[in-house]
């Protein structure tokens, strides 16, 4: 385990005690099997092989049982009272654990609304309900999605350095990019900049496969989220990227735009120009709306009213969403408020998130559309824009074409 990485645990099990007092939780417990439970990085950051209990409590002393193979490595973290090994059958150590503990209020990664939260495999679920009783534990149970929502969404210190690094590598590649990008190459060729600027740096993918290819829309082709094609971009095209980007367990999804000048053109078009501005415009406006206690669909409706004000369709997806271990970190998203009520867009902000703000101006029949998404911490001090913003349109030269 890395420095940074054995901060964050350290981080994020005080956080967890703390949290666990304040529901009146005695016990969290994460039952996995070959890593397959998206908190376990919170708490430990090792990729289990087999069957592993993990028991955080509201005393502060934590206990882990593990197999005879994974036991040097979680000894060697040091934030376990107890690493306790099985051979073959974990259920007797379970309940020796268990029956030590005797929790009132069990903690299980369950939850009807967020993957993110919803660990816990139905198979171990029934597994843990034969060992201890069915009425016992329906008794002890509640779901740990309030925790584990708040562990994962505010960041701690260290997480936020780890997103401000992902976001710096994006940066440094999109400048790249464009200063290789010109007319004639496919939207293939495009992203495959982008994936050699990760490799250079060995970095990965935010989304998907490590070395998949970003988003790459040319307008004129089409705009949603597909893969690269072969479609070849021509002057006077608006290409869209949206790119995420992984370092060390932490993301960045950044999006900009840029338009490539025909023969003799010095800037953008009127209509190009005009969607762009409308753009920044809801950006920018979303971004001062980001304040801690308000809800996510109001934010959504600053960005939304924005850019149905400068005259455009209003926006097909949500205005923002939480960026951090994953490109969309669950918790409070900023959409649009529906029937029945998203409990995601109902929730509030909160000092330490961080959100992709991305009001987008989205137009049919190849009229132009504009994305340009920005990452943002949120601070009790205000809104903290953590990528360099873009301002202005960027404009491919004319070369000629390729």
């Amino acid at each position: 385990m890395t420095v940074a990485k054995a901060q964050i645990v350290h981080e994020k099990l005080v956080a967890a005690v703390k949290l666990l007092r304040v529901h009146n939780v005695d016990t969290w417990l994460i039952l996995t099997r070959e890593s397959n439970d998206p908190s376990l990085p919170f708490v430990t950051d090792i990729r289990t092989y087999d069957i592993t209990a993990i028991f955080i409590n509201k005393s502060g002393s934590h206990q882990a049982i593990v197999s005879k193979e994974d036991y040097e490595t979680f000894k060697l973290t040091e934030v376990f009272s107890d690493v306790i090994t099985y051979d073959t059958h974990i259920e007797e150590a379970f309940l020796k654990v268990f029956h030590m503990l005797a929790p009132k209020k069990l903690a299980l990664n369950i939850s009807h609304y967020d993957h993110l939260y919803d660990g816990l495999s139905l198979g171990l679920y029934k597994w843990l309900e034969r060992l201890i009783g069915s009425n016992k534990l329906g008794e002890m149970e509640v779901t740990s999605e309030p925790i584990l929502q708040q562990l994962r969404c505010i960041k701690s210190a260290v997480e936020i350095e780890m997103v401000k690094k992902s976001i710096n590598h994006t940066t440094d590649i999109f400048e790249e990019a464009f200063a290789k990008m010109e007319a004639g190459m496919t939207e293939k060729e495009i992203g495959q900049l982008f994936v050699d600027g990760m490799k250079k740096r060995g970095v990965t993918n935010g989304l998907g496969d490590p070395y998949d290819l970003p988003l790459v829309c040319i307008v004129r082709c089409g705009l949603a989220h597909r893969k690269p094609g072969d479609h070849k971009v021509e002057p006077g095209d608006i290409v869209i990227i949206d790119f995420s980007l992984r370092c060390e367990g932490y993301v960045s999804d950044i999006a900009r735009t840029c338009y490539f000048l025909k023969e003799g053109e010095a800037g953008p078009p009127e209509d190009v120009q005009k969607a762009f501005d409308a753009a920044v415009d809801g950006i920018t406006k979303s971004i001062e709306a980001l304040q801690p206690g308000k809800l996510g669909y109001e934010i959504d409706a600053v960005g939304r009213v924005c850019i149905e004000g400068h005259g455009y369709p209003t926006v097909r997806h949500s205005v923002g969403h939480q960026v951090g271990r994953a490109t969309h970190d669950g918790g409070t998203i900023l959409g649009p408020r529906r029937t029945p009520p998203r409990p995601q867009v109902e929730g509030l902000i909160q000092s330490g998130e961080i959100y992709a703000i991305e009001p987008t101006v989205i137009q049919d029949h190849g009229l132009p559309c504009i994305l340009v998404e920005e990452n943002v911490l949120v601070t009790d001090e205000g809104p903290d824009i953590l990528s360099e913003r873009q301002l202005e349109l960027i404009t491919i030269p004319y070369k000629g074409v390729k």
